[in-house]
């Protein structure tokens, strides 16, 4: 896809040596994909959480939707506050096409399309208490441009209430579930199979090692069109959950490049590869 490029943000560079580290890695294995990349040209307020407040794509032609990008993880803490991210600044010197706007409060990170449905979790509600349930979903549905809002359970413990935390596509029909509810809570994991389960084909992401507490990780991977660049804990991939990671992938992507990206620096911030990292088509 010759009009693809992926942006980060400029922050992600600057914030720590480390981070600095992450991005290289994801520059290199971009170049090594034949994938465009860049930095937005905007400052992004020290926040590098490219994902969350950039414009959603609601169709793989380049067509997006813009939102308020005003979260209460955020807006709650004054130390966070400044790193609110205005989306129009954020855009600017960006031919985005854009003839949507949700105009609620929503957030990047808290919206997956799998083929024409969308998956988000019910933190959405709590973020725009005015709406009626029934009408916010209607005007989901419509300014997402898609056949049906799939709503997932808010896991409390999640402060951002992401959805890209939780599942990932695998294509159109199939959804991968991250697995690290099985083990701490059975019955929300129950709950959430039975949900998608009613709209997708379903595959539980699970290893067959020792799984590390931040073995959820690997979910957070980016897909470009010839590979993915996978998070991993360690470095070169050595450790035994990122050699079971990479094997697994290569199964589920068997035709495309998988790249191990130590991601450790944004792990342990409880983000990875596709919460730094946006995809922009620029429509011909």
């Amino acid at each position: 896809m010759d009009n693809l490029k992926i942006y980060t943000s400029k922050y992600l560079e600057l914030e720590s040596p480390e981070t600095k580290s992450v991005a290289d890695a994801i520059y290199k294995a971009l170049d090594e994909l034949h994938v465009s990349h860049g930095t937005l040209p905007m400052p992004t307020n020290e926040n590098y959480w490219i994902r969350d407040y950039m414009p959603v794509m609601v169709s793989a032609d380049g067509t997006y939707a813009k939102y308020q990008y005003y979260p209460d993880y955020l807006v709650d803490y004054k130390t966070y506050r400044k790193t609110i991210v205005n989306q129009e600044n954020a855009c600017m010197g960006l031919n985005i096409f854009a003839p949507y706007n949700i105009n609620i409060i929503f957030d990047g990170g808290n919206y997956v399309r799998c083929g024409n449905k969308v998956i988000m979790t019910d933190k959405i509600f709590s973020e725009n208490p005015k709406w009626s349930v029934h009408s916010l979903l209607e005007h989901l549905r419509k300014t997402l441009c898609c056949e049906d809002i799939i709503l997932l359970p808010w896991d409390m413990k999640d402060f951002c209430g992401h959805s890209d935390g939780m599942v990932a596509p695998l294509d159109d029909k199939t959804i991968l579930l991250n697995s690290c509810w099985k083990k701490k809570n059975k019955a929300f994991h129950r709950r959430l199979l039975k949900i998608l389960k009613a709209h997708f084909d379903v595959i539980e992401l699970s290893y067959d090692c020792k799984e590390d507490i931040n073995s959820w990780c690997y979910l957070n991977f980016l897909k470009v069109p010839n590979g993915i660049l996978l998070p991993c804990l360690s470095e070169e991939a050595k450790c035994d959950n990122d050699q079971v990671a990479v094997s697994k992938f290569k199964q589920l992507f068997p035709n495309l490049e998988i790249k191990p990206v130590y991601a450790e620096p944004l792990i342990k911030k409880n983000g990875a590869l596709h919460c730094v990292t946006w995809e922009y088509i620029e429509r011909k």
